[in-house]
């Protein structure tokens, strides 16, 4: 939940794995771990970058991230 709740904040910026992980406090490999369903159903767009840096952004053109954003709007307000 908080990898989707970082990455819904700042829908606009692109991450590598071991910035997230060091914002989030866990290890690169538990990013890994987390994120890897969700570049499978493409809610996060993943990037393999230079010698082994992997770059994360939320995939607003997928209908599921979408109504994550409408949710997060939604509840954000409350």
């Amino acid at each position: 939940m908080r990898l989707v709740e970082h990455l819904l904040q700042n829908r606009q910026k692109v991450f590598n794995q071991a910035g997230l992980a060091r914002v989030l406090d866990v290890s690169p490999s538990t990013i890994a771990r987390i994120a890897e369903p969700l570049v499978k159903s493409r809610i996060i767009l993943f990037e393999p970058y230079g010698k082994g840096m992997k770059i994360f952004a939320l995939n607003e053109e997928n209908l599921a991230a979408r109504n994550l954003i409408e949710f997060y709007e939604k509840i954000r307000h409350l």
